[in-house]
């Protein structure tokens, strides 16, 4: 599994789980319940609720609150034709004025031919405190208690408490049993989400004096439920609501509106943590397809928009979709997963320069840094040395090897070849699966390339010979070098979309052909004649010792070309004196004297049996002795590549 995949995978379980477990220990509930006030929009009224307003207007000509009960008497008589009547004020304590007073009211209310509701207010410690004993026996008692959330609103409204029914209840119930002939098929035992109509002022209403002159006529409150409360501002009884401050008695007229409609929110914890998980999953996944983070971000908006617009619409249908926890989910899951792909990026950015430094050398990305131009297509003539290195015997070695092993392998290999090219000053062009090509002198001119890109092949051997040693249980490692120097174009080629920092010329294609022609003397090193002219001084590990082999034509081309093998250091003691002695040989066969370069080379081979270039000559001086060449120049032809 790749570590990009681990990561979404983690941001998908671990965002939801987080705020599953906000949602299980009901963190932020408050935040989840002003955000579904948002949901809340202006309904159509029934108008079987009527509000008797005590305003401002009826205290300024009724007198100062509280009232004479003896008024409340006459605003029940004055409703006569009503169908029930609810009053939102409190009779707990006996009037100022004394008992006549309150036997007046409760006159009125025995003499009424319809029910009136009056406050029994239910305690902090549970017990109900009811209108006074004359009154509480004329009428129907309810309490009126609102619960107020933290932040002073009114959302959740009771409609009985421990068997006992809230005035709301009283008065639907009442109102349906009288005008429409049926009991109330539901009266919720647990509290329920106010279904608020609107904002303040959306039900009929008059002033309580305006009733009191009769100014309003009887069949405007014929059959309807009235409520009388207080809406003067001094007499404080207000709250917050979905739609702002509203009234006591109006909050009383919603609540009896939600009873009678019978259209109570429904919600389920359960699928909202379902919601939760699979939200977070849709952004995870959005994050793993699209890479443009503008479409992102558009994306991860139209799943928000779309999500809301079903919380919405489930609203409207009297369920409710939580649309904070959920919107959190898609929220943080996308921050989590934007942030985690803007390091990721720079990450990789950092991975892709370090790699290039792994083979393009610090100079040139220096180079590339301080002028872009560089990097557009084109190159130059210039005079570099190439390099090609290869693994004899590779195909057998990874024959043995399954992938996982075989790549492990070269990645071994190809680090200490590309440390020792890079710590010479060199530039890895390629790599073409075991084989390397390297080039030296581009882009940063360097007068010793011959020589360093010869000290990095002589310490190329000598790092592999210690590795085969450390390491009995791999494959033994022998490679085949070639180096050339020479004129070559050198530049950036390929296509506007996609282009290599490269070399390209005959120099290149004759470098190649060098490393081929190790397998043939059975050496580890052949550089060409130009090479060895390039290189005046000793080696900084030691002398670096030439012996030259041969003149080739190698296939492609007309010019021949005299090619020297390196001595690798640990076969430099005693070399000079085979070096001497093949040399002897190789001047007779140059010049055609087959039986004494013959003699010769089986001087060299009794020193040194297993000598290859040796032992090459000395083959092909017995078949020139047989098969004479006629016009022999001292030059070979490699008829194969």
């Amino acid at each position: 599994m790749s570590s990009k995949l681990k990561s979404y995978l983690i941001i998908a379980a671990g965002v939801p789980l987080v705020l599953i477990l906000a949602v299980w220990f009901g963190l932020l509930k408050l935040r989840q319940d002003q955000l579904t006030d948002i949901l809340f929009t202006k309904k159509e009224n029934s108008n079987r609720v009527v509000i008797v307003e005590i305003d401002e207007q009826s205290i300024n000509q009724i007198g100062q609150w509280p009232w004479p009960r003896a008024v409340f008497g006459d605003l029940v008589r004055d409703l006569n034709s009503a169908a029930v009547i609810g009053i939102d004020v409190n009779f707990k304590e006996s009037s100022r004025l004394g008992a006549p007073d309150d036997a007046k009211f409760a006159k009125a209310i025995s003499d009424s031919k319809m029910s009136v509701v009056l406050n029994a207010e239910i305690q902090p410690d549970g017990k109900i405190s009811k209108p006074i004993e004359s009154l509480a026996g004329k009428a129907v008692v309810g309490f009126p208690n609102l619960v107020i959330s933290p932040d002073g609103s009114v959302r959740i409204i009771h409609f009985q408490r421990e068997n006992f029914p809230s005035l709301a209840n009283q008065l639907a119930a009442i109102y349906s049993s009288k005008v429409e002939n049926k009991l109330l098929a539901r009266i919720p035992d647990k509290p329920v989400r106010m279904n608020y109509l609107g904002p303040s002022g959306g039900f009929p209403s008059v002033s309580a004096v305006e009733i009191l002159g009769h100014k309003i006529p009887d069949v405007f409150f014929k059959d309807k439920i009235v409520l009388i409360g207080a809406t003067a501002k001094d007499l404080q009884d207000f709250h917050q609501t979905p739609f702002g401050l509203m009234s006591g008695v109006e909050i009383q007229a919603n609540a009896v509106e939600t009873l009678l409609g019978q259209k109570f929110f429904a919600s389920s914890r359960l699928l909202n943590i379902v919601l939760i998980f699979v939200l977070a999953v849709l952004t995870v996944w959005l994050c793993a397809q699209i890479k443009k983070l503008a479409s992102l971000i558009l994306s991860i908006i139209g799943l928000l928009a779309v999500y809301n617009l079903a919380a919405f619409i489930s609203f409207d249908s009297h369920f409710l979709l939580d649309l904070l926890y959920p919107n959190l989910s898609v929220i943080f899951s996308g921050a989590f997963c934007v942030t985690y792909q803007y390091f990721s990026a720079s990450k990789e950015k950092k991975f892709i320069q370090d790699s290039f430094s792994r083979y393009l050398a610090p100079e040139i990305i220096e180079e590339l840094v301080k002028n872009p131009k560089k990097l557009k297509l084109g190159g130059v003539k210039k005079n570099l040395t190439i390099f090609f290195s290869d693994i004899r015997g590779f195909t057998s070695i990874s024959e043995g090897m399954v992938p996982e092993e075989l790549s492990r392998f070269l990645n071994l290999y190809l680090t200490r070849v590309t440390n020792i090219i890079l710590s010479r000053r060199g530039l890895v062009d390629k790599y073409i699966g075991d084989a390397v090509m390297a080039f030296w002198g581009a882009p940063l001119n360097n007068p010793n390339q011959a020589e360093d890109s010869v000290l990095a092949a002589l310490e190329m051997l000598a790092s592999l010979r210690e590795f085969n040693e450390q390491n009995p249980d791999q494959p033994n490692i022998n490679i085949g070098i070639g180096i050339n120097s020479g004129e070559v174009t050198v530049g950036n080629m390929g296509s506007d979309r996609r282009f290599d920092y490269t070399v390209i010329g005959d120099s290149v294609n004759l470098a190649s052909r060098l490393e081929g022609l190790n397998k043939m003397y059975g050496t580890n090193i052949i550089v060409s004649q130009s090479t060895r002219e390039a290189i005046h001084q000793p080696a900084e590990m030691g002398e670096i010792i030439f012996r030259e082999m041969d003149k080739v034509r190698v296939k492609g081309r007309t010019e021949p070309v005299t090619i020297y093998e390196v001595i690798p250091f640990h076969r430099q003691d005693g070399a000079s004196q085979i070096i001497n002695d093949f040399k002897h040989g190789l001047a007779d066969y140059y010049q055609g004297n087959w039986l004494k370069a013959t003699k010769k080379f089986e001087e060299v081979l009794k020193k040194l049996p297993n000598d290859g270039p040796t032992q090459v000559l000395y083959n092909r001086c017995l078949e020139l002795k047989k098969k004479d060449p006629g016009d022999w120049q001292g030059v070979w032809e490699i008829t194969n590549k």
